[in-house]
């Protein structure tokens, strides 16, 4: 629909997924004057399913660990990473720290042979953990695990400066809505990016699209200072700390669509964390949220399409609970798409752009909120 010189693009939703690929949009098209990005969203943070979320580095629930995951997973990685090492970890909330799996329970899986995670090698540090420290956890009693460098979010904070950066765009609008039909956006956009998640079953009439209902309880324990991920006679569990609180879980209920508090759930929640770290039954009460995870039977969906009314779309949804691990590289292949049907000029773009660091060229802090004081309580 566009004129020769103004490009329209709609991106669909507002969680990490959608606000990733607008900032890897406008760092592709920084030259350009004539885009119009304009995001649609039901929803924005703090109430979207990725506020919810724990917010930490690691790839897992996928049926199919492929090379797209481990691409994806490996670039979003090195961008956390390097954001740590920035002015932004404070304000963004990002957090480096180690995450210790435990495999197993009471000696469950002891004749298995445990091999390394598929996704070892994309870490800054990987190793077993040996016999020693295995018996620590001696309420577990785990039969193999291992240590990672990983980097945990918290999301809230990270999608609020995402959108400030974005905000102070001209180029940029946002637009509180609700879409039911691609065709609501006819002649209005020269291409659609799908980024609503669950809110993909409808829209896309996508029936593998299914909700994977989780249930956390934030506490404060200032004391945990790791990501633990462990195996229980109830279940999996986790232990994930953030900036304010220490996130516990959780659930992961296949076509569960509840989004109210289980008081059973939160009791279950609090003694398996408990069988991990001790010190947890002393808790008796938190901060218990519920969010719906969109899963997807054939994991993430990223393509394009025309659809049959001749709208352009690139769908990039099913992330399940690895949005914050696969965002950055997801939304970096949602662009390599675009950039095939909206051309721009790259050899310009490149002499550029490359003068700043990767993470500084996806976003930046707003001048308005550089000053930002951190007190002691001492």
């Amino acid at each position: 629909m566009s004129s020769s010189n103004k490009y329209h693009i709609t991106i669909i939703g507002a969680g990490i997924i959608g606000l990733t690929t607008a900032c890897t949009l406008l760092k592709e098209y920084s030259l350009n004057d004539n885009i119009q990005l304009i995001i649609i969203s039901e929803k924005f943070s703090p109430n979207t399913t990725s506020d919810i979320s724990a917010g930490y580095w690691e790839p897992y629930e996928f049926e199919f660990m492929d090379e797209r995951i481990l691409r994806w997973a490996s670039y979003t990685y090195n961008i956390f990473l390097s954001e740590f090492f920035s002015i932004k970890a404070a304000q963004a909330g990002i957090m480096k720290m180690s995450a210790y799996t435990l495999q197993g329970f009471n000696g469950q899986n002891k004749d298995k042979n445990i091999l390394k995670p598929q996704f070892s090698t994309l870490v800054r540090h990987f190793r077993m953990l040996d016999e020693y420290e295995i018996e620590m956890f001696d309420y577990l009693k785990p039969t193999s695990g291992y240590v990672i460098s990983t980097i945990a979010i918290e999301v809230r904070y990270y999608l609020r400066e995402l959108r400030r950066f974005l905000v102070q765009d001209s180029r940029v609008k946002f637009i509180k809505k609700k879409i039911h039909s691609f065709n609501e956006l006819m002649n209005t956009t020269d291409v659609i990016i799908n980024c609503t998640g669950l809110g993909s079953r409808q829209l896309t009439n996508d029936q593998t699209v299914r909700s994977a209902r989780g249930q956390i309880i934030r506490i404060h324990a200032p004391w945990i200072k790791s990501v633990y991920n462990f195996d229980t006679d109830e279940g999996e569990a986790y232990i994930i700390p953030q900036s304010n609180s220490i996130v516990l879980g959780g659930t992961f209920q296949i076509n569960n669509w509840n989004t109210s508090t289980i008081e059973s759930d939160t009791k279950k929640i609090l003694r398996m964390c408990s069988k991990c770290l001790p010190a947890l039954k002393q808790i008796h009460y938190g901060k218990v949220q519920v969010g719906l995870r969109p899963y997807r039977d054939n994991g993430v969906r990223l393509e394009y399409e025309k659809t049959i009314d001749g709208i352009n779309v690139v769908h990039c949804y099913g992330h399940s609970n690895s949005g914050i691990t696969l965002s950055w590289g997801c939304a970096k292949d949602v662009v390599e798409i675009i950039k095939k049907l909206l051309p721009f000029d790259s050899k310009q773009h490149e002499e550029i752009i490359n003068k700043l660091p990767l993470h500084e060229q996806l976003w930046r802090l707003t001048e308005t909120n550089k000053k930002f004081f951190l007190r002691s309580k001492y």
